[in-house]
This record gives C-alpha cells, sequence and structure tokens, in this order.
C-alpha cells in the first residue's frame, strides 16, 4: 500500500482582529497576510518584555489529517456482537499517535498518575504531573503549569447531533453550526475562569479554494481535514475532504475534527500557543517532538469536550465507536519517517482523546509534563 506523505500548508502570521470573527460562513477571500510572532496574550509574563522575536513562517496554522495510510472510509464501527474488534492501524502517515498498544500504555501511564475519571471508566485515565521544576516565570514553566490544567469540567451541554444527511455543504453547515455554538458555549465558562474573555472563534466551511491570514487551501489538498489559523482566529474545514474520508455516517469523526481545531484556539487563548513559540526559539531541537506535544494536547482537549456532550449527543452507547474511531481516523504511522513525524501516531490520537473524555477536565491534558514515549 502506497503511503500518503504530509502535506505542507502555508503559513502566516498572527494579528489583531477587528471586529467579531465569521460564524459558519462561505470562505473569506482576502489577501494572505504576513505578520510577526507579537507576545503572549496580555497578562503573561513570559519572556521578558523587549525580548519578542520574530517567527519564521511555519508556526501559525494547525492542520489535522484525515485516517492514516490515506485509506478513507477505511473504519467500520466495531460489531455490536460477535468477536473482538480488530484495530484498523495501517500506515498512518500523517500526524498523530502511540505505536504501543493501548493496553501497554495504560500500563505505562498508570505509574504515579492521578486516575480520577469515573468508576468503570475503561481505557486512559491519568492526570499528568510535571516531574521537572523550570525557572519560573518561563516559556517552559508556563507550558508545565498553565491556568487551564486548574480549571474544572467543561459545563455539560444540550447539544444533540444534526444529521449530516449526504455530507454536501449544506448539510456539513448545518452540522457544525449546532456543534460549534456548543464548543463556544462549553469553553467560554472556563476562559472566563482564567480571565481571557475573548470573542469567539469563526468556523469555515469550504468546498471551493480559500485564501487566509495563513495562506491559500485548495479542497482535497493532500489528507489535511481542518486546519486553525491563528492569524485571524478562524478554524477551516475542507467539505469535500471530511466527506470523502468520513461519508456522512461517521459523525464521530466529525465532532473530533472540530473538537480538535477548537482545541487548538484553547491553545491560543490561554496562551500554551504562544508560550510554546517562545520556548523553540532557544530549544529549535524540539520541534518535531513539540508540535507532536501541541497537537495532542489538542485532540486531548476534544475529548474534554466530548464528555459535555457525552449525554445530549449522545455518545452514550456508542463509547466503543468513540474508542475506535479516536484511535484510527487520524495520525501518522510507525513507518512515517521521524522528521515528518508532527502530529503522532493513530493510537496516540486515540489514547489522548479518549484520556480527555475519561477525566473529563482540562488537567488531563497536560501533554508537555509526559514522558516521550507517550507522545509519539
Amino acid at each position: 500500500m502506497r503511503r500518503a506523505r504530509p502535506v505542507s500548508s502555508p503559513y502566516g502570521g498572527p494579528h489583531d482582529r477587528v471586529g467579531p470573527p465569521p460564524g459558519v460562513l462561505p470562505p473569506p477571500q482576502a489577501a494572505p497576510w504576513q505578520g510577526q510572532y507579537s507576545g503572549p496574550p496580555q497578562g503573561q509574563q513570559w519572556p521578558p518584555p523587549g525580548q519578542h522575536q520574530q517567527q519564521p513562517p511555519g508556526q501559525w496554522a494547525q492542520p489535522y489529517y484525515g485516517p492514516p495510510g490515506g485509506q478513507f472510509n477505511g473504519f467500520q464501527p466495531p460489531k455490536r456482537r460477535g468477536g473482538g474488534v480488530r484495530l484498523i492501524v495501517f500506515s498512518i502517515s500523517v500526524l498523530m499517535f502511540l505505536g504501543v498498544s493501548l493496553v501497554v500504555i495504560v500500563a505505562l501511564l498508570g505509574r504515579g498518575s492521578d486516575a480520577t475519571a469515573d468508576p468503570g471508566v475503561t481505557g486512559p485515565s491519568i492526570v499528568p504531573t510535571a516531574t521537572t521544576k523550570p525557572q519560573k516565570g518561563t516559556a517552559e514553566d508556563f507550558l508545565l503549569n498553565a491556568n487551564i490544567y486548574r480549571t474544572g469540567p467543561l459545563p455539560v451541554q444540550n447539544c444533540k447531533a444534526e444529521n449530516l444527511g449526504n455530507g454536501s455543504l449544506a448539510s456539513q453547515k448545518v452540522y457544525y453550526q449546532k456543534l460549534f455554538a456548543c464548543l463556544n458555549d462549553a469553553w467560554r465558562p472556563i476562559f472566563k475562569e482564567i480571565g481571557q474573555e475573548k470573542p469567539d472563534p469563526g468556523l469555515v466551511v469550504f468546498d471551493k479554494p480559500v485564501v487566509t491570514p495563513c495562506g491559500s487551501f485548495k479542497p482535497l489538498s493532500g489528507r489535511v481535514l481542518a486546519f486553525y489559523c491563528y492569524g485571524n482566529q478562524v478554524m477551516y474545514t475542507d467539505v469535500l475532504q471530511m466527506n470523502k474520508a468520513f461519508g456522512s455516517q461517521q459523525d464521530l469523526a466529525y465532532l473530533m475534527t472540530i473538537a480538535h481545531e477548537y482545541g487548538h484556539h484553547v491553545q491560543g487563548v490561554s496562551g500554551l500557543f504562544y508560550a510554546r513559540a517562545v520556548y523553540l526559539q532557544d530549544h529549535p531541537e524540539q520541534k518535531l517532538e513539540s508540535s507532536r506535544r501541541n497537537e495532542l494536547q489538542a485532540s486531548c482537549f476534544a475529548g474534554v469536550f466530548s464528555k459535555a456532550v457525552e449525554q445530549s449527543y449522545p455518545l452514550t452507547g456508542r463509547l466503543d465507536e468513540f474508542k475506535e474511531q479516536s484511535s484510527n481516523s487520524f495520525g501518522e504511522s510507525p513507518d512515517t519517517p521521524e522528521d515528518e513525524r508532527t502530529h503522532g501516531l493513530a493510537t496516540s490520537q486515540g489514547f489522548w482523546i479518549q484520556n480527555g473524555f475519561n477525566i473529563g477536565a482540562n488537567k488531563a491534558c497536560n501533554t508537555f509534563a509526559v514522558n516521550t514515549d507517550l507522545v509519539k
């Protein structure tokens, strides 16, 4: 089977948005914006004043990749009766997860962790704890001890899933519009809790070429399903790619994709994205591993949100499907070259999505505090 290669996205830089972001709208056609890193959100203390440096292109757009190996529509929900479920982790060739069995991962993570998930939960259930003590006020200190990790569960949402119909642009917009409103309602109190009352992000659902502050993008380019642009705090979802990847039946993949991209918005609002940018100025050799930690954290935040809609969506009665799909719908394969592993193996994606769901709070998502083996 020929392995699909990752797709490089064009990048720009962040800027201050004027006015509210768009909702679920056609793609904007503004000229690409080129800017420079302007430092963390107001109130952050790192690095010291005057030491912000211009960031190179490539830091500002966060793509999310489809099924490993380019084998779209390869996932099938587990049978409700009969034998065990066979994990379909073929050649996962782009960005997201750990290449060991989930059972082994759970055993590794169980040591020294604060397992506070609901009784009876199966699968990963850890609360990462930093084992190092970096200098107070540094970017590394922020990554390991950000206030977002100390916030409680997201408020439970009344968020029944809309029907995806035939997966067309119109159908996907209806689905996303409902889900996006729930994401905003769920995360807004968390942002307020950490003292960051920001405008809601935007969401663009497109089936034609789009020009964004992070560059131009065409539908069906490689395996990119969606991406978040820090330049204007807008998520972009490729309708044609989503339909190709998941059809209109695998709605949980749609849920995880948009919740993952919202996770990048959480990183921006909380300051984690900016702390990572500063950290990499002094530790460029950590670029790939840091990218995986960043992507897996966004997936963990997606799992935390999934917990908030468990009863209403509903996910009750579909948890086997949720687990199976989270581990097989996104990511890279073990044979992906080391210098291309920016998102992590598919099994790692599943691990962190499920960990966020099982713990049900953001303390589950400190991927910067765990051993390297958990972010491969």
